[in-house]
C-alpha cells in the first residue's frame, strides 16, 4: 500500500456556461488544498471524505448543500451518502430540506440501525443530533429556477485512503434540478456512492443511468476479482460509451491507486498524494 489519497470531485457535466469553469476549478483545488493535511497527518479516511464533503456543500457554486438545485416546486431538497469500507457500512440521506449539511446526518446513520432515512424524517433526526438547519436556496439557484434552468453543476464526492489502509466514500447532492418532486436521486444509493475493503467510489452524472449500470458496485466488483483499478476503469467506460450511460466517478484502491475517469463533456476533480496536489486545472 502507498501512502494516504484523497480524491475530490465537484460534478459532471456542463460547466463552461457563464464561465464559472475556472471557478470550479479554483474552488475544488482551495477545497482539496484545505482537506488533504487532515488525512496526511493521520486521520481516518471516514473522517476525511465527510471533512472535505462539507466543504463543498458550503461553497455556493456546487451542486450540494448550500445553493443546491430546486426541484419544480421551488424547493430544495437534498441527498447524501457516506460509506465506511473498513466495516462496509453505509448511511444516506433522501430529500431532506433545510440542512446546511446533509453529508453529516449520513455520517451519523452510518452508526445507526436505521442507516438511510428520507424526508421528514431524516430533517426530524437531523434535529433530534442538534445538526444546522438552513434555507439552502442561493439567490443564483432562485433565479435559476424561475428562467427553467437545470443548473451547470452536479454532485459533489470525496474518497480516500489513509495511512490504516481504511477506504471511505461520501456523496452529496441537490438533484438534477427542476426535477419532479419525489424523484430520488443516485446519491443515496450504493450505485454511486460505495466503499469496501477493496476500493472506494463516488459518481456523479445523470442518476438514472448511474442506477441504471450498477456504475459503482461494478467498478468496485471488477477490484475484488482481481483487476486493476486501472483495468476496472477502462472496463467501466468502455461499457458506458457502448450503452450511452452519461456519467462520471473517483475511485480510490487499497493499494493506493486512483481514477477519476467520465463519459460527460466534462468533470471537475483533484487527488492529492504525499506527491502533491494535481486535477483538472493542469
Amino acid at each position: 500500500m502507498s501512502g494516504p489519497v484523497l480524491v475530490l470531485h465537484g460534478g459532471a457535466g456542463r460547466l463552461a456556461a457563464g464561465g464559472r469553469t475556472d471557478e470550479a476549478r479554483e474552488a475544488l483545488r482551495g477545497i482539496l488544498t484545505a482537506s488533504w493535511p487532515q488525512l496526511r497527518d493521520g486521520g481516518t479516511a471516514l473522517d476525511a471524505v465527510v471533512a472535505a464533503v462539507v466543504r463543498l456543500e458550503a461553497y455556493p457554486l456546487f451542486n450540494a448543500g448550500t445553493g443546491s438545485k430546486l426541484q419544480r416546486d421551488g424547493v430544495a431538497r437534498l441527498s447524501a451518502a457516506v460509506m465506511d469500507g473498513a466495516r462496509e457500512r453505509f448511511g444516506g440521506v433522501v430529500n431532506v430540506e433545510g440542512l446546511a449539511h446533509p453529508i453529516r446526518l449520513a455520517r451519523a446513520l452510518v452508526e445507526e440501525d436505521s442507516r438511510v432515512l428520507a424526508g421528514a424524517g431524516a430533517l426530524a433526526r437531523a434535529r433530534e443530533l442538534g445538526l444546522a438547519e438552513r434555507d439552502v436556496r442561493t439567490p443564483r439557484a432562485i433565479a435559476a429556477w424561475e428562467r427553467g434552468l437545470a443548473g451547470e453543476t452536479g454532485t459533489v464526492g470525496a474518497v480516500a485512503l489513509d495511512a490504516e489502509g481504511r477506504l471511505a466514500a461520501a456523496t452529496s447532492t441537490g438533484g438534477r434540478g427542476l426535477e419532479r418532486v419525489g424523484r430520488v436521486s443516485d446519491t443515496p444509493t450504493v450505485a454511486a456512492n460505495v466503499a469496501t475493503e477493496a476500493a472506494a467510489v463516488s459518481l456523479t452524472g445523470v442518476g438514472e443511468d448511474i442506477v441504471d449500470g450498477l456504475l459503482g458496485p461494478r467498478l468496485v466488483a471488477a477490484v475484488e476479482a482481481g483487476q486493476t483499478l486501472a483495468q476496472a476503469e477502462a472496463a467501466l467506460l468502455e461499457r458506458m460509451r457502448a450503452r450511452g450511460w452519461r456519467a462520471g466517478f473517483i475511485a480510490v484502491d487499497r493499494s493506493g491507486g486512483w481514477c477519476a475517469g467520465h463519459t460527460t463533456p466534462g468533470m471537475t476533480w483533484g487527488v492529492a498524494t504525499e506527491g502533491g496536489v494535481r486535477g483538472c486545472w493542469d
